[in-house]
């Protein structure tokens, strides 16, 4: 197998993809660990960390080191980054290959940091950072140089990034947004509250991806089976979940979204306004699949918007494609925009 010499790595804080030079995404894993109480001593990463959720005993606590774009354990998170960067490139000692880091836009300079130590332990030789909104622009396809406007939605788990870009630069933004995380939750609070029935984590995010819906298309009737504790027996039980519940259950969220869209939208200038206008918008990121968001967020705001292919990848090859692009977009990082 060739040497991956070039990678792209969106650190988000449900999932974390590497894109490769020339083979495009070769990892998509939970951003999670399985932690022992006692001995704080890794017990298992990734997907296997996320099987083990709502599932695991006593001792064992599984965790997120980033949560909402902040990095919460910085030392959890070194292990996870040098555990997934080394199943990628492998143990390197003389060639190490060079890497772009997307980067939540609030990060402060010791989170930055930290990141780049982080990266250069697991064997990289350097790593470049990258804002989210513009990595998740690249990799959706968008020119971002010319002076023309865009606008972008990235919709993680946690939050949302909604931003504004023209010249290679985010021009405003709102990276407080509720994520796809918070449909999830109000999923659970709906069947706790409607069915007295509580659920897991990963049973509302079964039920949000299996048959959630941001409006409905007039197919209420279609429901799943989901099984959960009865909070009046105490006993195991099983109830039927129509497809009209849950978007029900999503409304809430679903309106704070469009608030904090509207409120970017809001403050843009009069011809950056008239660029997304012309050009509409892009959705991005894992969130952006949930079906009938599109269509919510076009008639809320009155302006075209666009699903991106792939949209859980685009953050981790727009990272790839700066570094395969260097002339073009090499601008666009961290180091090269401090030495303007």
């Amino acid at each position: 197998m060739a040497a991956i010499e070039d990678i792209g790595i969106d650190l988000g804080s449900s999932n974390i993809l590497v894109y490769a030079r020339g083979k495009g995404i070769v990892l998509n894993e939970p951003s999670v660990l399985a932690v022992d109480h006692e001995s704080r001593s890794v017990i298992a990463i990734g997907i296997e960390a996320y099987k083990m959720m709502g599932r695991e005993p006593n001792n064992i606590e599984v965790v997120r080191p980033l949560q909402s774009g902040a990095i919460r354990d910085f030392d959890m998170l070194g292990i996870m980054l040098n555990h997934f960067v080394v199943m990628v490139i492998g143990k390197r000692v003389f060639s190490r290959p060079r890497a772009v880091l997307s980067i939540s836009s609030t990060a402060n300079e010791l989170e930055k940091r930290q990141l780049i130590l982080g990266m250069l332990e697991a064997g990289v030789r350097r790593t470049q950072l990258l804002s989210r909104p513009l990595a998740a622009a690249v990799g959706s396809g968008i020119n971002v140089m010319p002076h023309v406007g865009h606008m972008i939605i990235d919709i993680g788990g946690a939050n949302s990034h909604v931003a504004a870009i023209a010249s290679g630069e985010i021009m405003t933004e709102n990276t407080e947004i509720v994520g796809g995380d918070a449909f999830s939750d109000a999923i659970i609070r709906y069947v706790r509250l409607k069915h007295n029935l509580l659920i897991g984590t990963r049973t509302a995010e079964d039920i949000k991806c299996a048959i959630g819906t941001a409006r409905n298309f007039g197919d209420a009737d279609i429901s799943l089976p989901i099984a959960g504790r009865n909070l009046v027996s105490g006993l195991p039980k099983q109830i039927d979940i129509t497809r009209n519940e849950v978007t029900e259950a999503m409304e809430d969220p679903m309106r704070t979204m469009l608030e904090g869209i509207r409120g970017v939208i809001e403050r843009l200038p009069p011809e950056l306004a008239n660029d997304v206008f012309d050009n509409g918008i892009m959705l991005t990121g894992g969130g952006a699949m949930l079906k009938g968001l599109q269509e919510v967020i076009s008639d809320d705001i009155k302006l075209p918007c666009f699903t991106a292919d792939d949209p859980q990848e685009c953050v981790a090859a727009g990272c790839g494609y700066v570094l395969e692009r260097m002339e073009e977009f090499g601008a666009l990082l961290g180091d090269a925009r401090r030495k303007k």
